[in-house]
Order: C-alpha cells, then structure tokens, then sequence
C-alpha cells in the first residue's frame, strides 16, 4: 500500500507556515536580546554609581573634617590677636528643665582638688571635659589661660567634669586625673596632659605615658598614684560622670555652664570673657 502523496498546494502552504513561524521566533529572540542588553546596561550604570556615590561620600567626609578642623582653629587664631568687634556673650536657655540642670550643676566645695578659684566666686563654669578631645586640647591651650586673672580676683571658679568618651583610653586618662587629685595635682597634671597633645590630635594614654605626666605635674606618691588610677573607684566614678552628663542631655566635649549661659562647644577666649562678665554683673556678688 502506497504512502499518501502531498499535493502542491499542502507543499506551500506548509512551506509558508515553517517561514512564518521561523520569522516570529527570530523577532522574540531580537526581542529577547534587546531586553538583556538593557538589563545590564542597567546594571552596570548602577554599579558606576554606586561607586561614584561611595567616593563621593569619602571625599566629603575628609573635605568637611578639614574645614571644620581649620575653620575652628582659624577663628580661635582670629579671637586671640583681636578685633574690633565687640565680643558677644553666651546666651542661657529659656527653658525650665534646662534652667534647673544649671541651677544644680556646681559643686562649690572648699576642699574640691578639681575645682580652680574660690567657691564664692561671682560665676562657676562647669567644664565637661576629656582628655582626649582636640577641642579640649585647644580650650586648655587657648582659653583658659586668658581667665587666670578673673579666676584670681574672685569673678571667676572653674569646676572639672569628666566626660571620657572620645578614644578607649580616655576612661583611664579621666581615672589618672582623678589619682591625681587625690594628692593636690589635678590642675598641674592636666597642664601636663594637655600640653603633650598636639593639636587635633586624639591622644592615646596608656599607664606608662600617665604615670609619666604624673611625674612631670609633682605628683609626690607615683606607686599611689598608679594604685589610685586602677581603682574600681575611680572606673565606677569615671562611669558616673559620665551617664550623668548624658542624663541631662551632655554629649560633646568641651560643654560648660557659665553662670547661668551655656557653652555647647569650643568658642574663643574673648566670648569666654564676655560671657564671664556678663554673668557676674547680673549675679549683683
């Protein structure tokens, strides 16, 4: 029995059915290819900026940490050779809770070995400081040198806060201050500490390098000393100081309370001074 025989007719139209769906097929994978080359142009514009975002973040970080560093020290710069502008105080805050933190802020203690003038003075700065802030560095370096007179004429008492937060060491540094006090040398072995840091430097302590300054600042007992910095005394009083600083809102370092105005950052000795005396003509002392 013979096969069936295909006639011309079926010949074509099978024939024009094979090109017919050949041709779609090619036009889904042109589709296809299109669709995938879009994708990773995609892909790779996401990649470039992504990366140009990430370098963009780097360098702004570094350009804004160089502005602020010499913006900060060019106007520190500015404030000590003078201007003819007359420098302008401190302003206090309005609010009540704020007004009351301020109101108990000072310690006023005859016998406090951290604390610098008479504790009837017109106006108290409570100073927040650590020993491994720049800025710090610069106030101690800058600033307070510049009050030494209203400190002597009885306008002026300083009293020490720690806030030990800036580098790993600064607990232990806050901890040789206090071993420090504990024989009459705070002032002299934060002298010491400041001026062994290079400016905008976050220094690093390490025992060794404390006991040194202790040395140089007269410290009499050194084994004392050492004993005195590793106390669990002094970590648990480090650690105080510094949760009540965050308690009412203190979280940078230098932060101080001029009589009743604030200081929430390094500002330069002219304001400092105007501030002070400010503040003692409204006390009436």
């Amino acid at each position: 029995m013979s096969e069936p025989t295909a006639t011309t007719s079926e010949i074509k139209t099978t024939g024009s059915k094979t090109a017919a769906e050949l041709e779609k097929q090619l036009m889904r994978a042109k589709q296809l290819i299109v669709v995938l080359c879009m994708v990773i142009a995609l892909l790779l514009g996401a990649l470039v900026t992504l990366w140009a975002v990430g370098g963009d973040k780097e360098a702004t970080t570094g350009q804004a940490q160089a502005t602020a560093t010499t913006g900060t020290q060019a106007g520190a710069a500015k404030s000590d050779v003078g201007t003819n502008q007359t420098p302008q105080a401190l302003s206090e805050p309005t609010q009540e809770a704020a007004k009351q933190v301020i109101a108990n802020a000072a310690r006023r203690q005859s016998d406090d070995p951290r604390a610098l003038g008479r504790p009837d003075a017109k106006v108290t700065m409570v100073l927040f400081s650590d020993f491994a802030c720049p800025y710090c560095t610069q106030f101690a370096k800058q600033v307070q040198p510049q009050l030494q007179d209203l400190i002597d004429n009885g306008t002026l008492r300083i009293e020490w806060h720690d806030l030990a937060q800036i580098s790993p060491t600064s607990p232990l540094a806050a901890q040789a201050g206090l071993a420090a006090a504990a024989q009459g040398k705070f002032w002299e072995f934060e002298r010491a500490a400041y001026a062994s840091a290079k400016d905008g430097d976050h220094p690093t302590y390490t025992e060794e390098s404390l006991v040194a300054l202790a040395k140089q600042a007269g410290v009499p007992d050194l084994a004392k000393f050492k004993t005195d910095m590793n106390s669990q005394a002094n970590v648990d009083a480090v650690k105080k100081s510094r949760q009540d600083a965050y308690n009412v809102g203190i979280t940078g370092t230098p932060f101080a309370f001029i009589g009743d105005a604030v200081m929430p950052g390094y500002v330069d000795a002219a304001t400092v001074r105007a501030t002070v005396l400010a503040q003692a003509a409204k006390s009436g002392k």
